[in-house]
Formats: structure tokens, C-alpha cells, sequence
């Protein structure tokens, strides 16, 4: 292996100068266009090349080199290995090079390899040296130069490998000094905006590094911009603390006060008065009431007091939510608009959101209802700073315009949506506080409650309130809107006010009514609000009146036949204000004899001189136009209720063909209208209803969708029945609800199985068997699949390899969780044998999920070299398909690979990355899974404290999804920590928690894993 001279022989050419470029792939050149090999004919000698550059001073001992390309080869024959090499490298970089001539490049000194110091230049070496003098220099322009060069990924193509990860280090830590000395040079130079620029690329790439948050923060605040100041405080409070279960310091908490110090409004004339923006009230709030409000003295001081959100954050008291609770017709609303009123005048921002029944479930509705109402008052270029600033909104407020293709996963689209409303509502409260109201919260979708759980949750320094009506004898108590509303009461986040009907005294106020009358009015209407001025208007009043519908009744006869029609087709419209456009297209196609424009107008003006509904405006396309509704949700029913079966269908079909016209992107009010109108679309706009509101992770909102789908498809398109069953049972796996969802898909199965439909049935039974799994009940899946791998057996057409790769995955997934290793890895292998044989799209994720899978059987079973090779082939496929699902996976098994083979760096690097997949996955029990993994190497590494509020919480979130998976892995991640911390009788309880959980999952890996804790326990203990 001789070479060590680079001088030309006489009469040659000097050599030329070579350069190698690491950084954005590799590639080789020499100067003046002198070829260089573009195909290697032996791939190690690439190899060997990238090792040497890759390392400072491109020189490597032989040993080193034959370790890394040859680890497992005895050294007689990596040394033959590492000659031939030697060749292939030289002749490649000089495919001129004679036999048996040194090479001007590669050389060989007694044991050592290296690249000529003078002929060749490595662009990583010259990037490095090039940020060693800009950070000498602090030239502003020289240090941008040098961030943008560190910028660019070394050997992409080489991401995992281990070689390299000394050198990305190095590229890491230059690029880590760098960025705080430009951004204090941009600022020293007044460019505030490029400072802000240079920290948020860092935070995009390491969002968890709470010195570069905290000067981020700082830039703003000192930039004048204290608003942003405080959201990036709560942006890196919220990352901080889901990323690494720690808050930020006591540094950033005095920012954040300093941040608020100044945003108090500047005092202006003697009064001292604040000058405030004047900001119009929500439609509900400007309304003007006939009567005033009597006997809401208490109710109203209480609903005051809680939305009397303090100056400083940190001086929060009482909880964030008032519940409102009262039957229907009680007075919620009146009292709520009453309070926000009032609010108002103290200078709180008012925002309002109602939940319409009749709308059926429109994802956020409330939310909506509040956000595009308060955007659709502000001029055009705030709500395009709006949607700039938060775009994560965009996919569901009409008022930001159109929304950006969804191009992640519904999980993510959810967290996105989550995180743009709380940040939305921290921009406006850095001003002013805000109240949020949502109105008849019960016909709210299930979506919409989760959010306020959120925002709720997170409130604690945030300058907002809730109040919100709720008809408590609406909801169900196995209802998952009460469930959650429950939740929130018993963890203190939630007061509930309950609105009793009127005194006797209160009631004859209210009505006004002579003594006689008034007693007749309570004894009927037993002090219900709106029972008892629905009452007093009638003439004459009824002896024995049987409710709401007659009194409606009796008022609309007094109105002319027109006014009745239109009162009709405004009820069908839904529970929500209506516009007037729409209501014209409606009349005159729906009603017979139809009604044009101008008596439609003379309608609603004769309706609203009865007080039976009020002018509101709609919100469509982000514009504002004229609309009605009805002043009380019971008389809209009353309404709708008077009309023929026949004559409200043509309505409901009037309404969707206007829809279709006019705003075809209304799909769930067209799923609404279809489905009511029994019309032949109804399935199709019902399935896009159901798809989007999956989309959005409306998970209940899509369910109900599905339910009312498979209803109409079950008597004449059985297949079509299965197959929307098969995407229901889907969504009712990703929410946990196991048994509903063995339920529709065995339904499904059974369906497919008498179609013979051998697509549907392998799919169902894929994704049954998988419920199956995940329900404790492995044998049971395995039993499926066994049969639908005989009924695959005999199938002879029709079948392809990818169903036969998601059985064997499914076969995989089920013997791991059940202990049988060897079966396990066996199908996996026939699993990785099938997806070979497809399409790239087809194959990378099926590749991806065997590979990941099959590296933790080998894994589990001793065979550390092959794991480690399965799983190097697994993270490259995962990352290729772009599924986070699977990029959680393949990371945290890489990791548990690394910490077997002693490579902590890797392994918790692996771990870091695998939760931030996890998070944006949704999937709250692999993010537990993935939190008790970290925990555990957090504490290797001497950080406790966060290692055991990362296990603490990690039991919180597998505990709260009851009898799951994730549970024995969170408890054997806490009892590690607390048994390494010393809290012997705290990590008993945990690991017999352990061994209770992993009986009753039956899984064996981590049941052996408690045992060997509880055995170190004994031994600690003496």
C-alpha cells in the first residue's frame, strides 16, 4: 500500500488540484475539468473517501478505517479488503493513473491513510475555517456567510451513520456559537428584523434550547415588540415543557414580567383613564332586550367576578372557566350577554361562539362561531397579518381566505390548529384580557369541548377567561362532552353556575303582567324565562297551554301566510343565522307557490316586528352580509316542527342545490341538508363530511358522520356499507374506543367475506386484528389472521403483494406483543419478502414498518449486529415515506439498539427525535411510550429532575387512555428512575403496578423487565 509521494513524473503534468464536497451530498472535482470517476466502481472506495475528508486533517489510522468498513471481517481479510480498496479510491480520483504509480491524492505513511494537505480541499474544512475567522472578526456579513454555509447537511446521503456524527458535531457547535454573535451584531446595528431571522432558523432546527428562546425573546422585547416578546415566552414554555417536562427559569420569568410591564397601556389626561381601541361587541352582546334582567343579581356578580382577569399573569386566582347551567329557556344567554357586556366596559375583549344543533357536528363550530366573527369585523390587512402570523388557521376559518393544502397528518393538522388558537388568543390578551363566550356549548361538537380542555389546561398565565351555557340535561353522563366538561370541574379548572327558574315575584316583574295574570303566567310556566314572555304575549291566555309548541303556534297564525312560509324555510336553515341570499334562493325554489325577493323581505320585516327572530349578520368567504335568525332556539323547532315531512325534504333539498351553487365548500351543511332531504347525494357528501372532519381530527364529529353513512348504504349497497365501515372502524381505533370498533369492523368483515371482496376482507381483518392487539386480545387477532391467511392461500387471482406484506406485518405486530419472538420475525421476513415486489409509494412504508419491527424481535432475542443492521435499513425507508408514525417507530428502536450496544449519545439523540415524531403523531399512547423511553436515559446522563417528570408524566398520559399498551412500559420507566434515585418503596409500588399492567396486556418482553427491577430492588434493599 505504497503512495506517499504526489510529485509528477518528469515530463507529466502537474497534478490538479481536488476538492471534495461533504456538505449537501458528495461529490469529487478537479480543477480545469480533469475527469474524476462519476460512477465508483466499488462503493467502499467512496466509502474510504468520505472517511478520510470527513475527518480534521484527513488522516485516519488503517485500524480505524478497517473498524469502520470492515467491522465483522477477520484483519488478514480486511486488510486485502482494505488494498483493494486503496486502488479502487486512487483510480477513481485519477482515472489516468498508471499501475503501479503513486497517487497525487491518497497516501500511505507506515499505518496511516491520508489526503494530500496541498492538493486537496474539503469544503467542510474550508466552511470551518471560514467561521473561525468571522467569529474572530464579528463582521456581520462574514458571520451570515458562515451560517448559511453550516446550514447545508453534511453527506445527507449518509445521515445515520456513525462515522459522520463527530464532524456534524463540530458543524453543530460552530453553527451554535454563531448564531448569538450575529444576532447581537444585527442588533447592535439596528436590523432587528435579520436578528429575529437568524434565531428563529436556529429554533427551527433545535426547538428545545431554552438560552436560544430566552435571547429570542429578549430580541423582540428589546426591538420594541413586547406582545411577541410574551407569545415566544409561552411558545417556549409550551415546548419546554412537552418536550422535556421542565418550565423555563427564573431569567425568562423575568422577561416575561418585564414583557408585561410593557404592555400596560400609556395613561392619558388627568383622569388617568386608559386609552383603549374601541372594538365592536359580537352580535349576541349589541342585541337589544325588551326587559331587563331580573333576578340574575347574584348569578351576574359571580360571572363579574370571574371574568375579572388580573393586570400581572402571575396574580391569576379562581379557575378559568365558568360552566352556565340551566334548563332551556332559563336565561343563559341573556345572562352571559348581560356579563360580557359589562366586561366590555371594563375594557375585556369580548369574543362569542354559538353551537347550532341543527348545523350537526361542523368541526371547532364554536370556536369558528367566535374567531371569524371577530376577524370579520377587523380591516383586510389585519386578518392577512392574522393569517400570516398564525397559519395554522387557516385550514378552518373561512375569514383568512383559502386555506393551504393539507398536506400532514390529521394529528398534526389538529396540534397545529391547537397551538395557532392559543396563540391567536395570547396575541390579543397581551393588550387587554378576553373573554371568550360559547353559547349552547351541549349542541357543540366534541371537537370543539377538546379544544376549550386544551386552552383551559393552558391558561394559567394567560390573560384569558371562559364562560360557556350548557343544557346539562342535554348531555348523556357517558357522553364524551360531559366526560370532558366533568373532568375539568374536578380538577379545579371549572366552576359551574346553575340558573334556577324565577320566583313567583321575580316572574310577575318580568311579565309586567296584572296581579291575576301574572299568578296564571308562573303556575304555567313554572318561572321559565322564556315560557313565561312567550305568556304574556299571548292573547288570550290559554287555561291548560301544552308548551312552547302551541304558543309558537298561536302567534304565528296572527302572521300573514308569506311570513309563515319564509318562517318555515329560515327554521329548516339550522339553528344558526341564515343569510338573506340564500334564504331568496331557498323560497323561491322550495316553496309552493314560490316567493320572490321582495316578498321574502316584507316576510322577515313582518317576523322580526313580532319578535320572533332578529336581524344577525352571517360571515361567508371572509365577508360579512345581511342575515336572521330566530330569537330563541325552541321557537325555530316549533317552526320547523309545523311543517309536513314532504315540505321540509324540498326544503332541505332547496337548501343544498343553493349550497352547491353558491358555497360548495360547505360540506358539512350540505352533509346536513342531504341527509335530512333523504336525498340520493346524501352518501357522497356524507363520506366527504366524515373524511374532512377525520381530516381535522374531529374523531366523534367523523364517527357520526360514518353512522348515519353505513344507515343509508346497509339496504341496497351492502359493499359500499363495508367499505365505509372499514374507514369508520379506522377512526374509532386511532380514538381508543376498541370495542365500537371490533364491532363495525366484524361487521364489515362479514360483509366482505360474502362479497367475496378478498381486498376488503385481508384489510378489515388487517385492521380488526390490530384493535384486536391493542385491546389485550393478541391470540384472538392471530386466530383471524390465520384463517384469512388460508382464505389468501387459495385465492388465485386478484390478491397482490401488498395485502399479503399488511397481513404478515399485522402477524408480526401480534406474536411480538404476545412474546412468540421467532413467529414474529418470520412473518415479518415474508412480510419484507412482499413488499419488494411493489412499487416504490407501496413498498418504502411496508419496508419501512417490517424492518423496524424486525430489528426489535432481533433485538429482544440477543442478535444485537443483525438489529443494528435491520434497523439502519428501517430509518432511511421511514424518512423517505414521510409517515411520522413510522419515523416514531424506527427511531425509538434505533435507540434501544444504541443503549444496548453502550452508544447512549445515540441512543438518547434517537430517543429526542423519536418523541418529537410521537408528538406529532397525536397518538397519546406512543408518546408515552416514548416519554418513560427518554426518562430513562435522561437519568443516565445525570438529569433527573426531568428525567422523573418525564416518567410521572408519561404514566399520567398511558393511565388516563385506561387498559392500553403503552401502561407497563410507563410504569417500568418509572420504577428505573425512582429505583436509580433511591425512592425504594415509590419504585416497589410502581413495578407491582408494572407486573399488574403487563399480565393483563400479556406482554411478556416488559413483564420480564419488571421482574429484573424488582430483583434489583431486593438487592438494593439488602
Amino acid at each position: 500500500m505504497s503512495g506517499t509521494a504526489h510529485s509528477a513524473p518528469t515530463g507529466a503534468t502537474a497534478p490538479r488540484r481536488l476538492r471534495i464536497q461533504l456538505l449537501d451530498g458528495f461529490r469529487v472535482e478537479r480543477d480545469g475539468g480533469a475527469p474524476v470517476a462519476v460512477h465508483w466502481r466499488r462503493s467502499g472506495g467512496r466509502t474510504l473517501v468520505k472517511l478520510l475528508a470527513v475527518t480534521p486533517g484527513g488522516r485516519l489510522h488503517r485500524d480505524r478505517v478497517m473498524d469502520t468498513l470492515w467491522p465483522d471481517a477477520p484483519r488478514e481479510a480486511a486488510l486485502r479488503s482494505l488494498r483493494v480498496t486503496l486502488h479502487a479510491a486512487r483510480h477513481a480520483l485519477e482515472p489516468e493513473l498508471p499501475p503501479r504509480t503513486a497517487s497525487s491524492y491518497l497516501h500511505t505513511e507506515g499505518d496511516l491513510l491520508r489526503l494530500d494537505p496541498e492538493l486537496v480541499r474539503v469544503d467542510a474544512d474550508a466552511v470551518e475555517e471560514a467561521a473561525l475567522c468571522a467569529l474572530a472578526s464579528e463582521e456581520p456579513e462574514a458571520l451570515g456567510s458562515a451560517l448559511t454555509a453550516l446550514g447545508r447537511e453534511l453527506l445527507p446521503e449518509d445521515r445515520y451513520a456513525d462515522w459522520a456524527e463527530e464532524r456534524r458535531r463540530r458543524l453543530a457547535a460552530l453553527r451554535a456559537r454563531i448564531v448569538p454573535v450575529l444576532a447581537g451584531r444585527c442588533m447592535a446595528a439596528g436590523q432587528q428584523e435579520r436578528a429575529v431571522e437568524v434565531l428563529r432558523a436556529e429554533l427551527d432546527r433545535v426547538p428545545t434550547d431554552e438560552e436560544l428562546q430566552l435571547r429570542l425573546a429578549r430580541v423582540l422585547l428589546d426591538a420594541s415588540r413586547p406582545r411577541q416578546a410574551v407569545r415566544q415566552y409561552h411558545v417556549a414554555r409550551e415546548i419546554l415543557m412537552e418536550e422535556l417536562g421542565v418550565l423555563p427559569g427564573a431569567e425568562f420569568e423575568a422577561l416575561l414580567r418585564e414583557a408585561l410591564d410593557a404592555l400596560v397601556p400609556r395613561r392619558s389626561g388627568a383622569s388617568g383613564r386608559t386609552v383603549r381601541t374601541p372594538q365592536p361587541l359580537p352580535p349576541p352582546v349589541r342585541r337589544p332586550y325588551g326587559t331587563p334582567l331580573i333576578g340574575r343579581a347574584r348569578a351576574l356578580a359571580l360571572l363579574l367576578e370571574h371574568v375579572q382577569v388580573c393586570e400581572t399573569p402571575s396574580d391569576q386566582a379562581g379557575t378559568p372557566l365558568a360552566l352556565v347551567l340551566g334548563e332551556a329557556g332559563v336565561g343563559k344567554t341573556r345572562l352571559m350577554a348581560e356579563t360580557a357586556r359589562q366586561a366590555a366596559e371594563l375594557g375585556v375583549l369580548v369574543l362569542w361562539g354559538s353551537c347550532h344543533e341543527a348545523e350537526g357536528q361542523t368541526p371547532y363550530g364554536a370556536f369558528v362561531d367566535a374567531l371569524d366573527g371577530y376577524l370579520a369585523a377587523r380591516p383586510s390587512e389585519e386578518r392577512a397579518a392574522v393569517a400570516a402570523e398564525h397559519p395554522g388557521l387557516a385550514a378552518v376559518l373561512t375569514t383568512l381566505g383559502q386555506a393551504p393544502g393539507n398536506a400532514t397528518s390529521p394529528e398534526e393538522e389538529q396540534g397545529r390548529f391547537f397551538r395557532a388558537v392559543a396563540a391567536l388568543l395570547t396575541d390579543l390578551a397581551a393588550e387587554r384580557p378576553v373573554l371568550i363566550v360559547l353559547d349552547d356549548l351541549h349542541a357543540g361538537d366534541p371537537a370543539s369541548v377538546g379544544l376549550l380542555h386544551h386552552l383551559v389546561r393552558t391558561v394559567d398565565t394567560r390573560r384569558w377567561r371562559f364562560l360557556a351555557a350548557v343544557r346539562d340535561e342535554e348531555l348523556s353522563p357517558d357522553d364524551r362532552r360531559r366526560i370532558t366538561l366533568d373532568s375539568l370541574v374536578a380538577q379545579g379548572l371549572a366552576a359551574e353556575i346553575d340558573l334556577l327558574r324565577l320566583s313567583r315575584a321575580n316572574c310577575a316583574r318580568l311579565t309586567g303582567a296584572p296581579p291575576e295574570r301574572a299568578r296564571r303566567i308562573y303556575e304555567l310556566s313554572r318561572g321559565n324565562p322564556l315560557f313565561a314572555l312567550e305568556l304574556s304575549a299571548a292573547d288570550p291566555l290559554e287555561t291548560v297551554p301544552s308548551g312552547v309548541n302551541r304558543l309558537v303556534g298561536g302567534r304565528l297564525t296572527r302572521l300573514p301566510a308569506d311570513c309563515r312560509a319564509v318562517l318555515g324555510v329560515l327554521a329548516v336553515g339550522g339553528g344558526g343565522a341564515v343569510g338573506v341570499a340564500e334564504l331568496e334562493c331557498v323560497a323561491a325554489a322550495g316553496l309552493h307557490p314560490p316567493l320572490g325577493a321582495a316578498a321574502v323581505a316584507a316576510a322577515l320585516d313582518a317576523a322580526v316586528e313580532a319578535r320572533m327572530i332578529y336581524e344577525r349578520e352571517v360571515t361567508t368567504g371572509g365577508r360579512t352580509a345581511p342575515g336572521y335568525a330566530f330569537r330563541h332556539p325552541l321557537v325555530r323547532l316549533a317552526c320547523a316542527e309545523r311543517l309536513g315531512a314532504a315540505t321540509r325534504r324540498r326544503l332541505h333539498r332547496a337548501y343544498a342545490d343553493t349550497l352547491l351553487d353558491r358555497r360548495p365548500d360547505a360540506v358539512d351543511a350540505l352533509a346536513f341538508h342531504l341527509g335530512r332531504a333523504d336525498d340520493p347525494r346524501a352518501p357522497h357528501w356524507l363520506r366527504r363530511a366524515a373524511e374532512r372532519a377525520a381530516a381535522l381530527f374531529a374523531n366523534d364529529s367523523a364517527c357520526a358522520y360514518y353512522a348515519d353513512l353505513v344507515s343509508r348504504l346497509d339496504a341496497d349497497q351492502p359493499l359500499a356499507a363495508a367499505r365505509a365501515r372499514l374507514d369508520w372502524g379506522i377512526v374509532l381505533r386511532r380514538s381508543a374506543r376498541y370495542q365500537e370498533a371490533e364491532s363495525v369492523l366484524r361487521t364489515a368483515y362479514e360483509e366482505f367475506g360474502r362479497a367475496a371482496d378478498e381486498h376488503g376482507v385481508i384489510g378489515t381483518a388487517v385492521a380488526l386484528a390490530e384493535v384486536l392487539g391493542r385491546a389485550a386480545r393478541p391470540d384472538e387477532g392471530l386466530a383471524l389472521l390465520e384463517a384469512v391467511r388460508a382464505r389468501l392461500a387459495a385465492a388465485t387471482a386478484g390478491v397482490g403483494h401488498a395485502l399479503r406484506a399488511d397481513l404478515e406485518l399485522a402477524v408480526g405486530a401480534l406474536n411480538f406483543g404476545s412474546g412468540a419472538y421467532e413467529g414474529s420475525l418470520a412473518a415479518l421476513a415474508r412480510a419484507e419478502a412482499a413488499a419488494e415486489r411493489l412499487h416504490e409509494a407501496e413498498a418504502l412504508p411496508r419496508l419501512a414498518r417490517a424492518l423496524s419491527a424486525r430489528a426489535a424481535g432481533l433485538l429482544v432475542t440477543g442478535r444485537l449486529p443483525e438489529a443494528r443492521a435491520a434497523a439502519d435499513r428501517a430509518l432511511p425507508y421511514a424518512e423517505r415515506c414521510g409517515d411520522v408514525t413510522l419515523l416514531s417507530g424506527a427511531l425509538s428502536t434505533a435507540g434501544e439498539i444504541a443503549r444496548h450496544g453502550q452508544r447512549m449519545d445515540v441512543a438518547r439523540d434517537c430517543a429526542r427525535r423519536a418523541m418529537a415524531a410521537a408528538r406529532r403523531t397525536g397518538d397519546p399512547a406512543v408518546i408515552a411510550f416514548d416519554q418513560a423511553n427518554l426518562a430513562t436515559l435522561e437519568f443516565r446522563f445525570g438529569e433527573h429532575r426531568r428525567a422523573l417528570a418525564l416518567a410521572k408524566s408519561a404514566v399520567r398520559r398511558a393511565g388516563s387512555l385506561g387498559p392500553s399498551w403503552a401502561l407497563p412500559y410507563a410504569l417500568a420507566g418509572l420504577a428505573e428512575v425512582l429505583l436509580g434515585s433511591g425512592r425504594l418503596d415509590e419504585a416497589a409500588a410502581a413495578i407491582a403496578d408494572c407486573e399488574r399492567a403487563s399480565l393483563s396486556t400479556g406482554d411478556a418482553q416488559v413483564l420480564d423487565g419488571a421482574r429484573r427491577l424488582a430483583a434489583e430492588l431486593a438487592a438494593a434493599r439488602g
